[in-house]
């Protein structure tokens, strides 16, 4: 797949065949979680897991993912799925009532959510455990100028929350969010489409498609 110049993915981490804007950086954080407390993982980020590693050993700890692509990052670190909820926020917390109440989870995740999970879980009686394993912040080690038909894709509301930081939308920009949540944290004037799976190469194929 050759680069697409008109293409940029506002993310932590970079992917072949499109322009990179690293506006994320991540600062792992080492509670103390006790592992052999809990029945499974509920993971709604890949970042989790390197944070995970620097905690404890977890891997044999059964993961409940919020997407495919971190069911697949679940797989390459040795660990066995327990469901994939094929969504964030209230299709995620569904999905634990219907199937995993008599449970205990554990939920690892960022400083900041958008969607208060944990909470979500307590209101329907359901045992789960809350840590902060990473924070994430903007980076301002970038300077990408947008060419004025960029195609924009965002992976994160931290991801749009940076942009804001040092680029404004211009009505000329096309803009692909990966799921609902991201595309909630855009300004309401601003129009976008939402990739057909919750993954990085799905959201860069609907770019693509926005280049014809």
């Amino acid at each position: 797949m050759s680069q697409s110049s008109r293409i940029f993915l506002f993310s932590k981490t970079s992917y072949p065949g499109v322009n990179h804007v690293p506006v994320l950086q991540v600062t792992y954080l080492q509670p103390a979680i006790d592992f052999s407390s809990y029945d499974y993982i509920i993971a709604t980020s890949k970042e989790l897991f390197p944070a995970l590693n620097k905690i404890g050993s977890w891997k044999h700890l059964p993961v409940l993912a919020v997407s495919d692509a971190t069911a697949a990052a679940a797989k390459r670190e040795g660990a066995e799925l327990l469901d994939i909820s094929h969504g964030y926020g209230e299709s995620l917390v569904r999905l634990v009532k219907e199937k995993y109440s008599d449970l205990k989870g554990l939920y690892p995740h960022a400083e900041v959510v958008a969607f208060d999970i944990h909470k979500a879980l307590q209101e329907e009686n359901i045992c789960i455990d809350s840590f902060v394993v990473y924070q994430t912040s903007c980076s301002r080690q970038h300077c990408i100028e947008l060419p004025p038909d960029a195609i924009c894709i965002f992976t994160s509301p931290s991801s749009v929350q940076c942009f804001k930081k040092s680029y404004r939308f211009l009505p000329t920009y096309k803009i692909v969010c990966i799921g609902e949540t991201t595309r909630a944290s855009l300004p309401k004037e601003v129009k976008s489409v939402i990739a057909e799976k919750t993954s990085v190469p799905s959201a860069i194929q609907r770019a693509e498609s926005l280049e014809m």
